[in-house]
């Protein structure tokens, strides 16, 4: 079974006033994408948290988490880009009430591949703390430009969308 997967769709599907995600990478299955435009779609607050542009180790991976921003954008999930530095943290927490921190990125290789560990805490004091430390980190960022990502050269957006089929392994 892919547990975190499966945990996450939960939260995401169960989720009635907000979702705070933070992940160095996003690529998603199609589950977890419609779960969250859905959620965004029905008036859910979803904020997801990224790494910016350069950081990391495989910028194919992030080529093609573009993708993948650009889907979330327009269905009213908004997408944010941590500045001070490369943004490590890999959570989740929904309405205050739970939240998962671990060592899974926010991608299909993380749920379907790798081996990982997440910590899930009922417990609405640790997940408000969560969520206080998640809208403090906030403040050391800016908003994805989707109007300067679709100005980007026609090269650079036929990259991402070809890094996108190698979405599984990245």
């Amino acid at each position: 079974y892919e547990s975190i997967r499966q945990l996450y769709f939960y939260m995401i599907t169960t989720a009635q006033n907000h979702i705070y995600i933070q992940s160095p990478f996003f690529i998603l299955d199609q589950s977890l994408s419609e779960g969250l435009k859905a959620a965004a779609l029905a008036g859910v607050d979803v904020k997801i948290m990224l790494a910016p542009k350069g950081c990391g180790d495989n910028p194919v991976a992030y080529w093609a988490a573009y993708t993948y921003i650009i889907d979330m954008i327009d269905a009213g999930v908004k997408i944010y880009m941590y500045q001070p530095g490369y943004l490590h943290a890999k959570a989740i927490s929904v309405d205050g009430i739970a939240c998962s921190i671990g060592s899974a990125h926010f991608d299909i290789r993380s749920f379907n591949i790798d081996y990982e560990l997440n910590a899930i805490l009922y417990n609405t004091g640790y997940a408000q703390q969560y969520e206080a430390d998640f809208l403090n980190d906030l403040k050391e960022c800016v908003p994805f430009d989707l109007l300067a990502y679709k100005k980007q050269p026609f090269h650079i957006r036929f990259r991402d969308a070809a890094a996108r089929l190698l979405s599984p392994l990245l």
